[in-house]
């Protein structure tokens, strides 16, 4: 008896597994019940049995004289209110886009401010009648961040994206990260390998007491052990956008010792140091390095192309609408970064 329910559970599980990860289409009808037992190597009593759960679990639909379809799923995809275009949900969204298509399910894109006056049960009421999970997508989340505070009980598998790796010991969510701090090093290693030593390290916060998952003391310490010069001078804060620059060159090539190199907190940082290079005479790369950080589409389009540590925000994508529909993956799962290296950096005049 013992045996026959750990296959009855097997099957359920495995017939799960593979409409969850679109081995079946949504709205795809699964072959006749005679045909699909033999083809599964199971009797008709344990498919019966598996299908009833499917059913219950709203995985699939049984219409009398029509057979059994796989039903049609829909999950939501809740991002940032900020319609900036430096936003990383503007490029992970894509990702979850493409990887719902290939599984044949569909998403809805939704803004926070959308769920602002609603209570917690609303909130609740409203997705699960339409939705079979939901996927976050912020750059900060804590215990009184009131998306939080309104999807904590929602009964739907939530997958957070471009999370922190920490954001999952709390929200008990699925959550794909990166290691900021390993992708930040890697920037400058990338132009210690070129030779530089002075290079300049760029943040919007302007305490300049966080660098990208670095404390200040800690940033400057790992730049002297892989041989960097660790002068506090070449940190620089910009606001979020990088849009003043001016200033910030100025001081960093005419108040002290230059730098060979610049780390730009983001891509879209880029432009506007290359135009504040350009009214100084600086040439990139032959008097200056540019080094970006997220690897967004712009950088490509500057010229020089801009080096920069891709993120792989579009695999951030990918990887959390599969971490909803596969239950089986780990808490949590770290994107890969990837060094491109381009025209903006070279090795140091000697």
């Amino acid at each position: 008896m013992q045996r026959k329910a750990q296959k009855r559970d097997q099957l359920y599980e495995t017939l799960k597994a593979a409409i969850s990860g679109g081995q079946y289409a949504s709205g795809s009808r699964l072959p006749k019940e005679v045909e699909f037992a033999e083809k599964l190597g199971v009797s008709r009593k344990t498919l019966r049995h598996a299908l009833e759960r499917l059913e219950n679990d709203h995985l699939i639909e049984r219409i009398r004289s029509k057979g059994t379809f796989v039903r049609f799923r829909r999950y939501l995809v809740l991002a940032d209110n900020n319609q900036d275009l430096c936003m990383p949900y503007n490029y992970i969204i894509p990702g979850i886009i493409r990887t719902a298509e290939r599984m044949g399910t569909a998403v809805s894109i939704c803004a926070f401010s959308a769920f602002e006056n609603l209570t917690e049960q609303q909130v609740i009421d409203s997705i699960t009648r339409q939705n079979a999970g939901c996927i976050v997508i912020t750059n900060k989340i804590d215990e009184n961040t009131r998306i939080y505070q309104q999807l904590k009980h929602l009964p739907l598998p939530v997958v957070l994206a471009h999370g922190h790796l920490e954001d999952h010991s709390f929200t008990g969510w699925p959550t794909v990260a990166y290691d900021e701090q390993a992708a930040w090093r890697a920037a400058f290693l990338h132009l210690k390998a070129l030779g530089h030593r002075r290079v300049a390290a760029g943040c919007h916060r302007a305490d300049l007491q966080e660098i990208r998952g670095w404390r200040r003391d800690a940033f400057l310490a790992m730049t002297a052990e892989i041989g960097l010069d660790p002068d506090p001078g070449l940190l620089f804060s910009m606001n979020v956008r990088g849009e003043d620059a001016d200033p910030v060159i100025h001081r960093l090539f005419r108040e002290q010792k230059p730098p060979t190199a610049i780390v730009c907190y983001s891509d879209f940082w880029a432009p506007y140091l290359y135009r504040s290079l350009e009214k100084m005479n600086l040439r990139i790369p032959d008097d200056v390095s540019v080094m970006g950080f997220c690897g967004a589409p712009v950088g490509r389009y500057l010229s020089p192309n801009l080096s920069t540590i891709d993120l792989q925000y579009e695999k951030t994508g990918e990887l959390a609408l599969r971490m909803l529909l596969d239950h089986s993956h780990p808490l949590l799962e770290l994107v890969d970064f990837k060094l491109e290296s381009r025209g903006s950096t070279r090795p140091v005049a000697r």
